[in-house]
C-alpha cells in the first residue's frame, strides 16, 4: 500500500507542467516520458535532435537508447545536453551514457571545484568512429540512463544531436561557445603532405579559458578539473597557439580541445571573491559563457625551415668574410711596405694630423727615453717632487683634503733614487734605463724602419747626465706571480701618487707609471676569472633548462615557459628552437672579437719584442685582457640567452641578464682604463661588484616590495656619491673618521674661495652622471617598475653611453681626431642599435605577467616566416655589441705616434 502511494505521488509530479526551452536544441521535438505504475525502470527507445522530459527519484531510473550508423570516412560525434532546476548538491541527478568501449557520467549540478553549480550541462561523447578502423556502415548503441537518489521527484529535460562537422579542415576556421559546464572539442587529421602545423584559438572576450589537445582515445578530458592530464594544454584569455608535429600524435590525429575555467584567477593571476551560485540563475551561467573560433594552419616547410637556418648563420659568417679579407689587404700593404725597407707613414695609414704632432716633439734617435713630463725623466734633475705639483696648480689643501698632509719640503723621491742603481744596464723594453737602437748597415739611426722618419733638424742637445738613467728597483720577470699584490705595484709612496694623480691637467704619462708586463698579468685575470665563473656558470644553467623543456614535454603544460606561441619553431625536443638559434650571432661574433684581439697583442707584442719604441713609449697603453673578457662575455650571453630561451620563465631570467651586466660593467671599465691603465679596478673587485648587482636584480623580482624599493635607492645614492669622490679624485680618496673635516675643506676651497672647481672637466661628467643617476632613483622609487632586471640593465647602458659620449667630446676639444674607419664604424653602430631596440620594444612575451596575459603580447613571424621580433633583437644587438666593441678597440689608433706625455687624460 505504501509503495502505491509513492508510484501516484511521483506519476503526480511527473505530470506537472515542465516549459521545454528553445535554447537546449533549436528546432528539436519535445516528448514528455510518463512513468507507469509500478515501474521503478524504464527503456525507453529514443530519437536524435529530440527533446525528452522526464522525471526521476529515489529506486526509479530512465534508459533513453540511441542508435546511429558509424561512418569512418566521416567521422560523427553524439552531443548530449541536460538540464534540470529542481536538483541540488545533496541531492543531484546522475547521468550516466554506456557506449562500447567505454562509460562517460556527471551529475546536475555540475559542481566545478566544489562550490560553482550549473544545472545545465553539454557533453561530447567519445566518437567510436575513430577508434574501430576498418570498420563500416556498423550501427552503433548508445545509453543514457538518468537517476537520482531524492526522496522527491526531480525533473529533467534531455536532448541528444549528431555534429555532422566534427572534423576540422586545414585552413578553415569553426566558431562555437563553450562555458565551464558546456566544454567543446574536434578532431583533426593531418593531410599526408604536411609534417607541422599550427592549431589557433582565438575569442573576443576576456574569460580565462584552456585550450588542450589531445590524442584520439577515450575518455576526452574535457572538464575543468580533468583537462590537464592528458596532451598538450594552455591557458588563455583571447589568444593562444600550439605548434604540433606530426610525431607528437599517432598518425598526425588529434582532438582539439577548449574549456572556460570557472574563474579568471589561474589567468589573471588575482583572486576572487567566491560567491556560490543559484542552480536557478540563468544570468550566472551566462557570464561564464565564451565564444571561441579555431582554425588550423600549416607551419612552414621543410625546405624554408633549412632555408632560414642556414641564412642565420651565413650573415655572421659574412663577418668573418669582410673581416679576413680587410686582415689580408692589411697585410699585403705591411708586406710590401717591408720590402720596400720602409714603414708606412701614419698619414698613409688615414691618421690625420700626426705628422704636425711628431713635429712638435722631435724625437731624440739615439736613445729610447720616453718623455714622461713632471712624473718621469724630469724627476732625476728635480730637487722635489713636489715642486712640480705646485707649479700644476696644486694647493696644499687639495692634498689635505685627500686624507694625507704633505710638507713642501718633502721629497719622497730621493730615499728611493739613492737606492736605484746606475750603472746596471737593462734589456727590458718597458724599462725607463738608456736602451741605444740597434742600427743597420748603411742607414742612419734617424731612418731606421721603426717608426716615421725622424725630423732632419735634431732638438737641441739635453743638459749633461749621466749616461745611465734611474730605473725603478723593482725589476720582475713574466714568471713573477700575478698576485694583486705583486703586479699592483708603484715605486712611489703614497704621497707621490697624491701629487701625481691630483694635478691640474693630467697626461697618460701621469697614469702609465707602472711595470707595463705586470699590469698586462692583473688585467689578463679578468679573461681567465670569466672564463673560470662561465664554465661553474653555465652547466647547472644548462642542466636546468634541459630539466624545464623534458618537464614541459612530460606534463604537457606550456604554461611553465613563455615562449612567443604564435611564432616557436620545434625541432626535436625544443618546444621553440628560432628563439634558442638566432642567440648564434652572440657566439659567432664574439669568437671573432677574440680573434680580432688576439691579432693586436700579437701584432704588438712582436713590435715591443723589435724595440719599437713607437709601441713602447707613444700612444695608449696596450693592455688587451678586458677586450679578451668582453669577448668572452659575449660568446657567454650567446651560451646564456640561448639557454634561457630553452624554457624562459620567471625562475631563470637571470640567465639572459647575467652576461649583459658584465658586458655592460666590462666595457665601462675598459674606457675608462685607457687613460687610466694604474688606477683601473683589479678583476676580484669588479666581479664582486658586478656579483652584487645581479644578487641584487634577483632579490629585487623576487622581492620588488616598498621596502626593498627605499633601501635599494638609499645604496644607490650612497653608492653614485662614493663613486663620484672616487672618479674625482683618482682613487686618492678615503672613507674614514676624517671624510667631514675634509669635505668641510673641500666645500670651503672649491665651491667658495674658487671661482670654478679643480678639476673641471671631471667635476662636468661627474655633474651630467648624478644628475641622470639621482632621476633614475628618483623614477625607480616613485614608479616601482615591474621588470627590475630590465631597470637595473638600462641603469648600466645609460651610464655607459654616458661615459662614451663624454669620451668622445673631450677628445675632439682635447684637438684629438677621430679616425674615418671608426667614425664609420660609430654610424653604423648608432643605426644598428637604434634598429635593435626597435624590434626590442615591441615585445612578444613578458614573464613579469600570467602566461595567458603574456600571450595576449604574441606575434607571428615577422622574417622568413622562422624569426619573430625578438629573433631579429638577437641578431641586431649582436651585431650592434661587435661594433660597439670594434669602435673602442680602434677609438684611439690616432694616437699612436703621439707621446704620451701630450696625451690627456679625461
Amino acid at each position: 500500500m505504501a509503495t502505491s502511494v509513492v508510484l501516484v505521488v511521483a506519476i503526480l509530479t511527473a505530470t506537472s507542467t515542465v516549459e521545454a526551452s528553445g535554447d537546449v536544441s533549436s528546432g528539436a521535438r519535445s516528448t514528455r516520458v510518463r512513468r507507469q505504475t509500478g515501474e521503478l525502470r524504464q527503456e525507453i527507445p529514443a530519437q536524435f535532435n529530440q527533446i525528452y522530459q522526464g522525471s526521476v527519484f529515489n529506486g526509479t531510473e530512465d534508459i533513453y537508447r540511441y542508435s546511429y550508423m558509424q561512418n569512418e570516412s566521416s567521422p560523427r560525434a553524439i552531443r548530449v545536453e541536460v538540464k534540470s532546476q529542481g536538483a541540488s548538491e545533496d541531492y543531484p541527478l546522475l547521468f550516466v551514457v554506456r557506449q562500447q568501449r567505454g562509460i562517460l557520467s556527471w551529475q546536475v549540478p555540475l559542481m566545478i571545484r566544489g562550490i560553482y553549480g550549473y544545472d545545465k550541462v553539454s557533453r561530447t561523447l567519445c566518437p567510436m568512429d575513430h577508434l574501430q578502423t576498418g570498420v563500416k556502415d556498423e550501427r552503433e548503441t548508445v545509453y543514457l540512463e538518468v537517476s537520482a537518489a531524492s526522496p522527491a521527484a526531480l525533473n529533467y529535460r534531455v536532448n541528444a544531436t549528431i555534429l555532422t562537422d566534427f572534423s576540422l579542415s586545414t585552413g578553415q576556421s569553426r566558431n562555437f561557445l563553450v562555458s565551464p559546464s558546456q566544454p567543446q572539442y574536434y578532431a583533426y587529421k593531418m593531410p599526408p603532405d604536411l609534417d607541422m602545423v599550427v592549431v589557433k584559438v582565438s575569442s573576443p572576450s576576456n574569460l580565462c579559458a584552456v585550450f588542450s589537445l589531445q590524442p584520439i582515445k577515450c575518455p576526452v578530458y574535457d572538464l575543468d578539473r580533468n583537462i590537464e592530464f592528458v596532451g598538450i594544454y594552455q591557458t588563455f584569455m583571447k589568444k593562444a597557439a600550439i605548434t604540433v608535429q606530426k610525431s607528437y600524435f599517432p598518425n598526425g590525429e588529434f582532438y582539439v580541445v577548449v574549456v572556460v575555467k570557472a574563474t579568471d584567477s589561474d589567468c589573471t593571476g588575482e583572486m576572487e571573491t567566491i560567491q556560490p551560485a543559484n542552480p536557478s540563475d540563468e544570468a550566472f551561467e551566462m557570464r561564464r559563457v565564451k565564444e571561441v573560433t579555431v582554425v588550423v594552419g600549416p607551419s612552414i616547410t621543410d625546405s624554408q625551415y633549412v632555408t632560414a637556418v642556414f641564412v642565420g648563420i651565413l650573415v655572421f659568417v659574412l663577418f668573418y668574410v669582410v673581416t679576413f679579407m680587410v686582415l689580408f689587404i692589411q697585410w699585403i700593404r705591411q708586406r710590401n711596405a717591408e720590402l720596400e725597407g720602409l714603414a708606412p707613414r701614419p698619414e698613409e695609414q688615414g691618421y690625420a694630423g700626426i705628422a704636425a704632432t711628431n713635429a712638435e716633439a722631435p724625437i731624440n734617435a739615439q736613445r729610447t727615453e720616453p718623455n714622461y713630463g713632471a712624473t718621469g725623466w724630469d724627476r732625476v734633475k728635480m730637487p722635489s717632487v713636489l715642486d712640480s705639483a705646485f707649479t700644476d696648480g696644486l694647493s696644499l689643501n687639495h692634498i689635505t683634503i685627500l686624507g694625507k698632509k704633505l710638507s713642501k719640503n718633502t721629497s719622497p723621491s730621493t730615499e728611493k733614487e739613492a737606492n736605484i742603481s746606475t750603472n746596471k744596464p737593462t734589456t727590458d723594453p718597458y724599462s725607463m734605463g738608456e736602451q741605444p737602437i740597434e742600427t743597420k748597415p748603411g742607414i742612419p739611426p734617424t731612418d731606421q724602419p721603426n717608426g716615421p722618419p725622424m725630423p732632419t733638424n735634431p732638438p737641441p742637445p739635453r743638459p749633461a747626465q749621466s749616461k745611465s738613467y734611474p730605473k725603478p728597483p723593482m725589476v720582475h720577470t713574466l714568471s713573477d706571480s700575478s698576485m694583486e699584490d705583486d703586479i699592483d705595484m708603484l715605486d712611489d709612496a703614497d704621497e707621490d701618487k697624491d701629487i701625481y694623480r691630483t694635478k691640474t691637467f693630467l697626461y697618460v704619462a701621469d697614469l702609465a707609471r707602472k711595470d707595463h708586463r705586470h699590469l698586462s698579468q692583473k688585467y689578463n685575470l679578468y679573461s681567465w676569472n670569466l672564463l673560470t665563473i662561465s664554465v661553474f656558470y653555465a652547466l647547472p644553467v644548462i642542466q636546468l633548462v634541459i630539466t624545464y623543456q623534458k618537464m614541459l614535454n612530460t606534463t604537457g603544460n606550456e604554461d611553465i615557459c613563455y615562449y612567443n606561441f604564435f611564432c616557436a619553431q620545434p625541432a626535436g625536443d625544443l618546444t621553440a628552437f628560432n628563439n634558442v638559434y638566432s642567440n648564434i650571432g652572440y657566439i659567432m661574433l664574439g669568437v671573432l672579437i677574440l680573434i680580432l684581439v688576439y691579432r693586436r697583442d700579437y701584432t704588438h707584442q712582436k713590435k715591443v719584442d723589435a724595440g719599437d719604441r713607437y709601441a713602447i713609449d707613444y700612444g695608449i697603453p696596450k693592455h688587451f685582457g678586458l677586450f679578451y673578457a668582453i669577448g668572452i662575455a659575449l660568446v657567454m650571453e650567446g651560451v646564456m640567452s640561448g639557454c634561457y630561451h630553452v624554457c624562459p620563465n620567471y625562475s631563470n631570467f637571470q640567465f639572459d641578464t647575467s652576461f649583459m651586466y658584465i658586458i655592460g660593467g666590462l666595457g665601462m671599465l675598459k674606457l675608462y682604463q685607457t687613460r687610466h691603465p694604474d688606477i683601473n679596478a683589479n678583476a676580484y673587485a669588479a666581479y664582486a661588484s658586478l656579483a652584487i648587482v645581479i644578487f641584487v636584480a634577483v632579490i629585487g623580482v623576487v622581492f620588488g616590495t616598498p621596502y626593498f624599493w627605499a633601501i635599494f635607492t638609499v645604496v644607490y645614492v650612497l653608492a653614485i656619491l662614493a663613486l663620484t669622490a672616487q672618479v674625482y679624485y683618482m682613487g686618492r680618496w678615503r672613507l674614514d673618521m676624517g671624510i667631514f673635516h675634509r669635505m668641510y675643506l673641500l666645500i670651503r676651497t672649491d665651491c667658495l674661495q674658487c671661482s670654478k672647481p679643480m678639476y673641471w672637466d671631471r667635476f662636468v661628467l661627474l655633474l651630467v652622471g648624478n644628475i641622470i643617476n639621482w632621476s633614475l632613483a628618483l623614477f625607480g622609487a616613485v614608479g616601482q617598475p615591474d621588470d627590475f632586471a630590465s631597470f637595473m640593465l638600462a641603469i648600466f647602458i645609460i651610464n655607459f653611453l654616458l661615459y662614451f659620449v663624454f669620451y668622445i667630446v673631450m677628445k675632439l676639444r682635447s684637438g684629438e681626431r677621430i679616425l674615418w674607419v671608426t667614425v664609420g664604424l660609430i654610424i653604423i653602430t648608432l643605426i644598428c642599435w637604434t634598429l635593435a631596440l626597435s624590434f626590442f620594444f615591441k615585445g612578444v612575451t613578458t614573464w613579469e605577467k600570467t602566461p595567458a596575459q603574456s600571450r595576449l603580447d604574441n606575434k607571428a613571424c615577422v622574417l622568413m616566416g622562422f624569426y619573430d621580433d625578438h629573433d631579429i633583437w638577437h641578431f641586431m644587438s649582436a651585431i650592434s655589441m661587435f661594433c660597439s666593441f670594434l669602435v673602442l678597440l680602434m677609438l684611439d689608433d690616432d694616437l699612436d705616434y703621439t707621446p704620451r706625455d701630450k696625451i690627456p687624460v679625461f
